[in-house]
């Protein structure tokens, strides 16, 4: 069972790499942390093995807002063979080798000093623990931004109930499932709004099979007036679930 309250934190770091699953020779990023990656630091910080949050944590509702900032690309070293392996008997002249190593040189896109506010409501078993965790930031594995290597800063903000509003048009604060929401374009152009959509990863198997869903949100981070009957009042913003 879900639990009727929601916990917000902030979620922020230098540096953030969240792979496109369509990547290949290069290594693009989404520009926001999709709902696959926020099972994984709710993992971490809970302390679940790896591939064990996308069953236990299968219902979870999640949302996230903030402004898809600057990006640069970034020139990788990747290693793709072990090292040359040593004989069986060492000399003290004896020199080690890796000759038989092959460097790859791929591009990544580095997100800038990402920070997103992120909406979750857990399993009433979950919720509390969690929420210990991230007021006391006693996580158990060290939250980052898709890589290990980039680390992020977790500060909770509030734990509160969570209302469902009636459909309606509302001022969505946080991306949006293209196929929940309709447009009324006069408000659109009236506000000036950038509008961006993006298809992005929404659940995992413990396989690691990946099913997608197509968002939108406002380039500049503003919120979005659409009507839609997924949408919760949380405090004082109004969101929608990923």
């Amino acid at each position: 069972m879900i639990s009727d309250k929601c916990i917000i934190f902030e979620y922020k770091g230098k540096f953030a790499h969240f792979l496109k699953a369509e990547a290949n020779a290069s290594a693009p990023s989404y520009p926001f942390p999709t709902r696959t990656v926020l099972l994984g630091l709710v993992g971490a910080v809970l302390g679940l093995t790896k591939d064990s949050p996308q069953i236990f944590l299968k219902n979870a509702n999640f949302a996230v807002s903030g402004k898809a900032e600057a990006v640069h690309w970034h020139t990788a070293n990747l290693r793709k063979d072990p090292p040359a392996l040593l004989s069986k008997t060492i000399k003290k002249s004896d020199k080690g080798t890796s000759k038989s190593q092959r460097n790859t040189i791929i591009a990544q896109e580095w997100l800038f000093k990402p920070e997103f506010t992120v909406f979750v409501q857990l399993p009433e078993e979950y919720h509390g623990k969690f929420e210990y965790r991230i007021r006391n930031r006693e996580w158990f594995f060290t939250p980052c931004f898709g890589l290990s290597e980039m680390m992020a800063d977790l500060n909770f903000v509030d734990s509160v109930k969570t209302e469902q509003l009636e459909e309606g048009v509302y001022g969505i604060e946080t991306l949006v499932r293209k196929t929940e929401v309709e447009f009324d374009m006069s408000i659109a152009l009236e506000r000036n709004f950038v509008i961006k959509s993006i298809r992005m990863p929404r659940d995992v198997t413990d396989k690691r099979e990946f099913s997608h869903e197509a968002y939108l949100y406002e380039a500049n981070g503003e919120a979005l007036y659409l009507k839609t009957s997924n949408a919760y009042k949380v405090g004082g913003k109004i969101i929608s679930w990923l």
